[in-house]
């Protein structure tokens, strides 16, 4: 429904609760209070506004550590893909061990014979 023009478009308790005042110099000039801040805070919350750090631009220090992280991480890759193909190395060549014997039999015992028995000069033929 369209308005006469001799209605006002807005009638005046509208106009009453709809004006603004401007804040004195004094309340300019405290700090907002406790609860005040906490109204904003959460306001910009419910708004759906982000978080500070979220948005944020990671800071250059950050980006060195992950430069640096990265190229740790690359060079302990190719690290043990070079000790794993690697040939074995030994420190010192190894001897090849053959048998031990732990027990010894012990030596066939000789024949005493008299010491005047002088050894066979020549050897039997059969």
């Amino acid at each position: 429904m369209a308005a006469d023009f001799d209605e006002p478009v807005f009638d005046e308790e509208f106009v009453r609760s709809a004006a603004f005042r401007e804040p004195s110099a004094r309340e300019r000039a405290r700090p907002p209070s406790r609860r005040e801040r906490r109204r904003t805070r959460r306001a910009a919350r419910r708004t759906g506004g982000r978080r500070r750090r979220r948005g944020r631009e990671p800071s250059h220090r950050r980006a060195v550590f992950q430069l640096i992280g990265a190229v740790l991480v690359l060079f302990a890759i190719s690290f043990a893909l070079w000790w794993w193909n690697s040939a074995p190395r030994d420190a010192e060549p190894v001897r090849p061990v053959g048998p031990t014997v732990t027990h010894s039999p012990e030596p066939a015992p000789t024949p005493t014979s008299p010491a005047t028995d002088a050894p066979p000069s020549e050897i039997p033929e059969v």
